[in-house]
């Protein structure tokens, strides 16, 4: 006998079972998706032991009728796709045909439909495989799945699953995902006999995002909408104070099909430069419409990866509309939350000091209070503030007067709903960040020439990056030429650096560059060096001792700027407190 030999259906299907069914979360998922191909507007899944004893998925869609209904749990069987050519225009969820064989394969599978026209129903009994029973039935119009003993005969799968709690997580996931993109279908979610979710219909996306994600997302979230060609993007983003260190709260769909995207993910972020610290992930929910001769959903048995023929202008388009989002809103500062996810750091005992980068010392002692003058160093002048007008930041945060100083780290300010809390390094970090930034947008950035050439020694496996770089800083107003084979000549610098010491910047520079750090285009590069100098010399420091003229002008600066709430880094400036929050903490009647 050869060796070579056909696998029997069992076993085949056992082995398409291993692609589509991952976990009870993949089964829920894909029942639901079929439950929506059939037009179902509501739909109710019934889990036991997260899902390990029982998935049950009930629809009122158009149901099947019983030569359907047997052909459904064959493989290879579908009503979505007739030919190859069906495969460039997909718009339903499912179209495989693998889906309920695979699932029957590994369990104990059973099946109810009806279809509105029919006067009794089908029943189906699958048990491993293999058909056990199919009879007429009494049965409501649509259809009714239940999957019990999952694995129960690959038990070397069934070891692998989580406890219940967790698996019961993934399918709270998905749930929750599938019922963002279907904002007029009803979901019902039961387990263990517990109602764990049930939302309504609607037509509003930020109602049905603070039905499942939480009521933050209501007063918290922005929308956005944008078109081009063959694209259409809308939904909502979070506003910073969403951001977590994962990306759990991006939501991504094509087609309303729910998918991981990372490179869109990418976008969303990029949507976000400079209103979040390193590691933070924005939150979003993101409907893309496109043309489904640009997408390809046949990538992946699950169907969550797609490959998108026009991926770099939609990631474009992703992080333009967000961008002009944020820009828009003007309300971008965070309010206080009474019950935060991490303790809040602790500001007493010795205090962290800034490393000095061989920058020359600052010009005033650590407990002399600041002139305004000093407080608005470089390119940055302080306008004198009449006390008595409100000085408005963004859109509708309104200062009517500073408290004072705390720990010669934050400034006090009243607002009209209660107060603020404004750091005052990271406000004027902020302020000369933009200051920088407007020179280097200049056509051709006025350098200062030294009075005495600088050599730059460097690793060698910093030459070639700093060589590489030499275009991005001649536009910027550097002129460095190599000089030898591991050392370059500095003869000027930007005449807004002019009191920096160049070498030290351009170390710093090249140190980012070799780290990953810093940006390869010349926008990036500007970024790197004005965060640099913002955040290492030029910036009024957490313990400088500021008067009230210094501390009204330093909000003044920070008025004007494009993006107050956030220092370079993404740190933020200020945080909001209410008078509602206050009344809280004392314990006051409200």
């Amino acid at each position: 006998m050869g060796k070579i030999h056909i696998l029997s259906e069992l076993v085949a299907n056992k082995i398409a079972a291993g692609e589509v069914v991952e976990r009870p979360a993949s089964i829920v998922k894909e029942l639901v998706e079929n439950s929506l191909d059939a037009g179902a507007d509501q739909i109710e899944i019934t889990i036991k032991h997260g899902g390990k004893s029982l998935i049950r998925v009930a629809d009122n869609g158009s149901g099947m009728t019983a030569e359907d209904a047997q052909l459904a749990i064959q493989r290879h069987a579908t009503s979505k796709i007739e030919k190859a050519e069906d495969l460039d225009h997909i718009m339903s969820f499912g179209f495989r045909g693998e889906a309920l064989p695979s699932i029957a394969a590994v369990s104990r599978f059973s099946l109810q439909t009806r279809t509105m026209e029919a006067s009794a129903g089908t029943e189906l009994v699958v048990e491993g495989g293999h058909l056990v029973k199919a009879k007429e039935c009494p049965a409501a119009a649509g259809t009714v799945i239940e999957v019990r003993d999952l694995f129960f005969n690959t038990p070397a799968r069934r070891k692998f699953l989580k406890q219940d709690t967790t698996e019961f997580g993934h399918i709270l996931d998905t749930v929750t995902c599938v019922a963002l993109a279907n904002l007029h279908v009803r979901f019902v979610l039961n387990c263990d006999g517990k109602k764990a979710l049930d939302v309504l219909p609607t037509q509003d996306l930020s109602v049905r995002a603070a039905a499942v994600l939480g009521e933050a997302w209501a007063g918290q979230s922005l929308a956005i909408k944008s078109e081009i060609p063959h694209a259409k993007l809308s939904g909502l983003i979070g506003k910073p104070s969403l951001a977590s260190g994962n990306r759990a709260r991006q939501f991504i769909f094509i087609n309303r099909r729910w998918v991981k995207a990372y490179s869109l993910s990418y976008g969303l972020q990029a949507g976000f430069h400079g209103h979040l610290m390193q590691h933070q992930f924005p939150a979003g929910i993101l409907f893309l419409e496109l043309n489904p001769h640009y997408v390809d959903v046949n990538v992946h048995p699950t169907k969550q990866q797609v490959r998108l023929s026009h991926e770099a202008i939609i990631k474009s388009m992703i992080e333009k509309t967000v961008a002009g989002a944020l820009r828009a809103s003007g309300d971008l500062v965070p309010s206080f939350r009474e019950r935060e996810e991490r303790p809040a750091p602790s500001f007493t005992g010795e205090r962290f000091q800034e490393p000095s980068f061989g920058f020359e010392e600052r010009m005033a002692e650590r407990d002399t209070p600041l002139k305004v003058a000093e407080a608005a160093v470089g390119d940055v002048v302080a306008q004198k503030v009449d006390a008595a007008q409100p000085l408005e930041i963004g859109k509708g945060l309104k200062i009517l007067r500073i408290l004072g100083q705390v720990q010669r780290t934050y400034i006090l300010a009243e607002t009209e709903e209660g107060y603020v809390v404004v750091d005052q390094h990271a406000a004027h970090e902020r302020v000369m960040f933009e200051a920088l930034m407007k020179n280097f947008e200049m056509e051709r950035p006025s350098s200062q020439g030294l009075l005495m050439e600088e050599v730059l020694e460097l690793h060698p496996r910093q030459v070639e990056i700093l060589k590489n770089s030499l275009p991005f800083l001649t536009r910027i107003g550097f002129e460095v030429e190599a000089f030898g084979e591991k050392s370059f000549v500095v003869r000027a610098l930007p005449s807004i650096l002019r009191d920096e010491n160049p070498l030290t910047i351009l170390r710093q520079f090249v140190d980012e560059r070799e780290a990953g750090k810093s940006q390869t285009r010349l926008k990036g590069a500007q970024e790197d060096i004005a965060a640099m100098i913002a955040c290492k010399r030029k910036s009024v420091k957490a313990s400088d001792l500021l008067t009230h003229q210094a501390m009204q002008g330093l909000l003044e600066q920070l008025a004007r700027c494009k993006n107050p709430f956030n220092c370079p880094h993404g740190r933020p400036s200020i945080m909001k407190y209410s008078l509602r929050d206050l009344e809280k903490q004392f314990k006051r009647k409200l």
